[in-house]
């Protein structure tokens, strides 16, 4: 799948597409697209990364997120913003990975009519307690401009050890040329907020509002969205689907690309044949 080509929806909406015809598969990245800006060759390469986990035969966007949101973004606002896409593209697929399955959750929700089935990939409705502390600092860390602290929160995301030393070493080799690619604080505090600052675990009772099939694939070791996080999330979403990967941390869907692949490609051939449903 290298025919991925790009553009602006609402001429503000970055994304990224590949295929055509009927049964979009629309997915929403995590908050690390507000963290660095957006150009075409970090796009291109995240969605090769996104697409190892989608059927073939399918029509692929990848939306980013508002490049300069205003004081009052929100994820109701992302959520308007999403749905006047699907209006225009159709009813899809919405695959939220990370962050954006806060996004994706919401609108499945409150537009059951765009949303023919739900994928949340290492995301839940609410964060785990550290995963709420972990954000709170990035947020607090972008807010003062300390890009250093920023980056020490992703240091211990892999569950392979090397992994994990290498992204440390890289940083510290490459921590200037790093922080030349962040967005300005401002941006990023926004964001964050957006899809961090409310309490969605609070009242969860707007998740049996959701009527498309459901799929919740997550880690047991996952920081950001822990094991009670996760089957919270299934158990209020009428009839869906829970799959834990043992052992397994927040970058499942890199280091297990391709057996989440195949959870998923299971998932949609269940709810929408053979024919739509593709393979891995």
């Amino acid at each position: 799948m290298k025919d991925f080509q790009s553009g602006l929806f609402l001429n503000k909406i970055p994304y990224v597409t590949s295929g055509s015809g009927p049964n979009p598969i629309v997915v929403l990245n995590g908050g690390q697209a507000f963290v660095r800006r957006p150009t075409p060759a970090r796009a291109m390469r995240d969605a090769s990364r996104i697409a190892r986990l989608l059927p073939r035969g399918r029509p692929i966007y990848i939306l980013g997120y508002d490049p300069s949101p205003a004081a009052d973004y929100t994820v109701g606002t992302i959520v308007d913003d999403v749905a006047r896409i699907l209006g225009d593209i159709g009813p899809a697929t919405v695959m939220g990975i990370s962050f954006g399955g806060f996004v994706a959750a919401r609108l499945a929700a409150d537009r059951p009519d765009l949303v023919t089935e739900l994928i949340l990939t290492v995301s839940a409705h609410r964060f785990s307690p550290e995963g709420r502390r972990s954000v709170d600092r990035q947020i607090a860390c972008a807010w003062a401009g300390d890009f250093d602290g920023f980056l020490d929160e992703f240091g211990l995301v892999f569950r392979r050890p090397w992994l994990n030393w290498l992204i440390r070493l890289r940083f510290r080799q490459e921590r200037k040329r790093l922080l030349e690619t962040m967005n300005d604080p401002v941006t990023i505090v926004r964001g964050l907020n957006a899809v961090a600052g409310e309490e969605f675990g609070r009242d969860p009772s707007w998740l049996a509002r959701i009527a498309a099939p459901a799929l919740v694939v997550g880690a047991t070791r996952d920081p950001f969205f822990d094991v009670a996080a996760l089957e919270e999330t299934a158990r209020l979403i009428p009839g869906a689907q829970l799959r834990l990967f043992k052992n397994e941390t927040h970058m499942l869907p890199v280091e297990r690309a391709r057996d989440v692949a195949a959870v998923i490609a299971q998932f949609l051939r269940k709810h929408r044949g053979t024919a739509s449903g593709g393979s891995p």
